[in-house]
């Protein structure tokens, strides 16, 4: 079974996160089929809107994969740096992509999962969705500071500080989310909202986009990047190896929840 699943309906390519028996963890092959089907999208002319979702009730994404990701834990600072930019290359196409990004977001939308649904250009969410980062706990700094350009300040302290959940109506109730819906409901929604963005015809879109996206590089976005990547970089060689393998065999008795609960409380 494939992890990422990609089909066109109409002018619209669609993008499904497809490991729903691991809450759409993101794995490297998660992140290879994810970019391979943007560039894909990008390069189609007949398709005017991408639209990312995740299979199954329970999650849009529960973040990367911290399993993989622990078991491959990069120390040496070279090798760190290379990992973090491969990571931050493939994040600022989604941003500067010049085709309208949409995500359709349900239940868990962590970690990575924040990254791609704050950088896409809209988010028509599930009443059961609930967006938080509690990879924060681990040690780990933000690799895209998004959630400073999309929430209030401090709303993103709470974000940061507290490793706060918000629900998708708090979400929408400051701008971040744009519609909430039932969750038999998102799929459709979403798809009436990708039809109708379509209809914008695409050159001006790609004009639109990018002259968003200047602005935002204007007031600083691009800069940013790489100063909190290189924060990014030094909070994970400073976690310790010993650390993370014990947080390694909490996951693996209890399970990730039980873990960042021992860890937090």
């Amino acid at each position: 079974m494939s992890v990422i699943l990609y089909e066109k309906q109409d002018n619209i390519g669609i993008i499904t996160l497809n490991r729903p028996e691991k809450r759409n963890a993101l794995n490297s092959a998660m992140i290879q089929g994810l970019g391979d089907y943007l560039h894909q999208a990008a390069d189609d002319p007949e398709v005017k809107v991408i639209l990312i979702r995740g299979a199954g009730e329970k999650a849009f994404t529960a973040g990367f994969d911290l399993k993989e990701s622990m078991e491959n834990n990069i120390t040496d600072i070279v090798e760190r740096r290379a990992d973090t930019r491969s990571e931050v290359e493939f994040f600022k196409y989604l941003w500067y992509l010049p085709k309208p990004v949409i995500s359709a977001v349900q239940g868990y939308c962590i970690g990575g999962g924040i990254t791609i649904s704050l950088m896409s250009d809209l988010i028509i969410a599930a009443d059961n969705a609930a967006f938080g980062n509690p990879e924060i706990v681990l040690g780990y700094t933000p690799e895209i500071p998004v959630e400073l350009w999309k929430l209030p300040m401090n709303k993103a302290m709470e974000w940061y500080f507290e490793s706060k959940y918000f629900s998708a109506e708090e979400l929408r109730e400051i701008g971040v989310v744009n519609e909430v819906v039932p969750f038999e409901q998102l799929w459709d929604r979403a798809l009436e909202v990708a039809r109708l963005v379509a209809k914008v015809p695409g050159e001006s879109m790609g004009m639109m986009k990018y002259c968003i996206r200047k602005v935002y590089d204007i007031r600083g976005f691009s800069n940013s990047l790489d100063f909190t990547a290189e924060m990014f970089n030094l909070s994970r060689t400073n976690m310790q190896k010993k650390d993370m393998q014990s947080f390694k065999a909490s996951i693996e008795s209890g399970g990730l929840k039980s873990a960042l609960n021992e860890r937090y409380n």
